[in-house]
């Protein structure tokens, strides 16, 4: 494949953990689109916030969020915990996961036997563990196979190679199991609080880059811990018509900071129902702040689109992708 020009402060490498449709990831170098300065830091006028995630339904699909805080031996130990966990995950159709600190790699497999728990169908794609020095994560997606497509092969992490990136974000490739699918690929990305100043710029690169590389798909949605509420997005709040859905809406357990959201462009994902926001863990589960912030320090985020790809244009790209799951 023909080498493309690079942005000249960084190089980006798709990194795959499998086959991807036939093309070798490491050989692929991503031009990057001009970005516009000026920052929004607004969601859409028609976003809106219900008291509470809505049910799922055959018509509507659910992605969310949530950064569980160090899944590893001390939550595995405690099946209260592990049960609100799978819980939440259970409210979803799709749900990126941060913070799995866990060395061991029976962790999610145990996760996956409490949300499966009743006859649940869930799967997960997970990244290698990826940081720095001696801390590392793991990034999940779980999904729920009787009603959205993927698979390990069809995700990949982004590796810059200036290290800019304390932890380089988790792509997956994703289609719901209908006529005429809803098809969109998820960013799932934890921040390094220290380092925002510099990381959400490159994360505005990122998405540009995972836009040019995914062409002709439309759906590109970036999820995850950013650290940064939304009115401090630097570069990733410039791009073109791209934006976050959980604007002054408090996203950590503590209900102070907005530090979690799902950007996407809104022109172009109209799948999009105009409704997101935060699952209250004290409210879903009946209990106080000491036993929420158990579970975690964050909030589980969510946004609700169509389960089918919307008409137009997009229609036929869909139509032209389905085959990547055959």
């Amino acid at each position: 494949m023909r080498s493309l020009p690079f942005y000249p402060m960084m190089v980006l490498v798709l990194v795959g953990l499998g086959g991807y449709l036939g093309c070798d990831p490491n050989s692929i170098q991503l031009p990057l689109e001009s970005v516009v300065t000026g920052a929004r830091g607004t969601a859409s006028s028609t976003t809106h916030y219900p008291a509470s995630i809505p049910d799922r339904v055959a018509n509507r699909l659910l992605i969310g969020s949530f950064n569980i805080q160090r899944l590893g031996p001390s939550k595995l130990g405690q099946p209260w915990v592990m049960e609100k966990l799978a819980s939440v995950i259970q409210r979803f159709d799709v749900i990126a996961l941060q913070e799995i600190t866990s060395q061991d790699q029976t962790t999610v497999p145990q996760l996956l036997t409490y949300v499966n728990q009743g006859g649940g169908k869930y799967a997960y794609t997970i990244s290698p563990q990826i940081g720095r020095n001696t801390y590392f994560e793991q990034y999940v997606f779980v999904y729920d196979t009787t009603r959205v497509q993927t698979g390990q092969e069809y995700s990949y992490v982004i590796q810059d190679e200036q290290d800019y990136l304390y932890r380089e974000p988790f792509v997956g490739r994703f289609q719901t199991i209908s006529n005429n699918p809803f098809t969109f690929r998820l960013i799932n990305m934890h921040t390094s609080p220290s380092e925002i100043s510099v990381e959400l710029d490159v994360l505005a690169d990122v998405y540009v880059n995972v836009r040019q590389y995914e062409y002709p798909e439309d759906d590109i949605i970036l999820l995850g811990d950013l650290n940064a509420a939304p009115d401090r997005f630097q570069k990733l709040g410039t791009i073109p018509s791209v934006d976050p859905l959980i604007v002054d809406v408090p996203t950590n357990t503590r209900k102070n900071k907005t530090l979690d959201n799902i950007l996407i462009d809104i022109q172009k994902t109209r799948e999009f129902t105009g409704r997101a926001g935060t699952i209250d863990l004290e409210q879903m589960f009946s209990i106080d702040l000491d036993d929420t912030e158990r579970i975690s320090d964050h909030l589980p985020i969510w946004a609700e689109f169509s389960f089918t790809e919307s008409t137009g244009a997009a229609t036929a790209v869909a139509g032209a992708l389905s085959n990547a799951f055959r």
